[in-house]
């Protein structure tokens, strides 16, 4: 225990406090904005989507297209009622429900669906890298496509070719390793193997194309020049309005439009117009925290709810008897106090009854004044405060002039 009496050290619980306003402070940050720092490019573990830098990743795709057209990340589902090819990048977790909802809103435009190959883990020695445990989340993601999409790994392909069709006839490049096809009824092959699987495909009588091998266009795949230079001319190819730029849908991976998805209070909160109300509402609470920690003038010390003592008693039974509004019961109470008490000083004989002591004080009243026995009555019969008072105030009076 300190020397003024303390058994804490002031120093120490401030401290304890600031640390705890801060771990707090940080806390509610990261409510609310926590999500961003889980963006691939930022560190996270690598994804499949445009921002992603890992192997099955297409920020190279972004970058590739970059220096040739425009490109956009699209992060506003709104952004993508444009005749612009749209470049969609599915995930193995991705919501049916929300792939369906950007189907519908793409209607006739051109898109490019890009399903996922790879099963992955993050790579513990390089942040944001990954490693491959093989093919096989291709099937995952095709359910989004519907349940008549097959998606199988072609075998024995080495030194095999992909040839395109169509109007991607005369391109033609290696295959990729393990190559992932689709099967369904009503497609239309755009890129194929020799035997006639398809890697590339259109859905029938809609501009919606389906790449069921990634490593055509993810980071991968690009270190192949042969491979980047195709996939940039599938992208002007697939884009058939003209338009020169490209846009790349962020909604499907979680990286775009997450307020208007999933709406988060917090973050709305530190956000206009509500930050002035935020700001405005810490520093109240500052300053009820200082003005509860900083003592303005000496300690108030508590009185008690029951004092000690007489006159405390009297004048709780009193309170009592006004809240049960009892006072005018008391007047006869009254009124028998005072005759014994004027009995005792005018020595009047202890054998009289009532009535025969209100005879013997009443001969002791002052000429013209009220006597003894009808003052008392009065005080009986008092039916307010106001009369119960003014009854014995008067009784009191003939006392004081009766018996000096």
């Amino acid at each position: 225990m300190s020397a003024r009496g303390q058994p804490f050290d002031p120093t120490v619980v401030v401290g304890i406090i600031v640390a705890g306003l801060i771990a707090f402070g940080a806390l509610i940050l990261l409510l609310a904005f926590g999500s961003d720092l889980n963006r691939p490019g930022t560190g996270s573990p690598g994804r499949g989507h445009a921002l992603s830098r890992s192997a099955i990743g297409f920020s190279g795709l972004v970058a590739l297209a970059g220096e040739f057209r425009e490109v956009r990340l699209v992060r506003d589902p709104a952004d993508l009622d444009d005749e612009n090819l749209v470049v969609v990048t599915l995930e193995p977790l991705g919501s049916p429900g929300d792939f369906e909802r950007l189907l519908d809103r793409r209607g006739s435009r051109p898109t490019l669906v890009i399903l996922p190959k790879w099963a992955t883990v993050a790579d513990p020695r390089h942040r944001g890298w990954v490693r491959s445990i093989g093919p096989g989340a291709g099937a995952i993601g095709a359910r989004l496509l519907g349940k008549d999409v097959g998606i199988d790994i072609a075998r024995n392909t080495d030194r095999a070719r992909v040839e395109g069709r169509s109007f991607l006839r005369g391109l033609s490049i290696a295959a990729p390793e393990s190559p992932q096809i689709i099967t369904a009824d009503n497609l239309e092959p755009l890129l194929t193997l020799p035997d006639g699987a398809t890697l590339l495909a259109r859905l029938p009588n809609r501009a919606i194309y389906v790449a069921a091998d990634p490593d055509l266009f993810d980071n991968l795949g690009l270190k192949n020049p042969e491979t980047a230079r195709a996939a940039l001319r599938i992208l002007d190819e697939l884009n058939e309005t003209g338009a020169r730029r490209i846009d790349f849908d962020l909604t499907m991976n979680g990286e775009g439009g997450v307020e208007e998805r999933h709406p988060n209070m917090l973050r709305t909160a530190f956000g206009p117009p509500f930050l002035a109300m935020t700001l405005a509402m810490l520093v109240a609470a500052l300053l009820a925290g200082l003005h509860g920690a900083v003592r303005f003038g000496p300690a108030r010390r508590a009185a008690r709810a029951l004092p000690f003592g007489k006159s405390a008693l009297v004048e709780n039974s009193a309170g009592l008897i006004r809240l049960a509004r009892r006072e005018p019961s008391l007047g006869a109470a009254y009124a028998a106090v005072l005759r014994h008490e004027a009995a005792r000083a005018a020595a009047a004989p202890q054998w009289l009854s009532d009535e025969q002591l209100d005879a013997y004080l009443d001969r002791l009243t002052r000429p013209g004044a009220e006597p003894f026995s009808t003052l008392a009555a009065r005080l009986g019969e008092a039916q307010d405060r106001a009369g119960l008072i003014e009854a014995a105030r008067a009784l009191f009076q003939w006392k004081k002039d009766a018996i000096r």
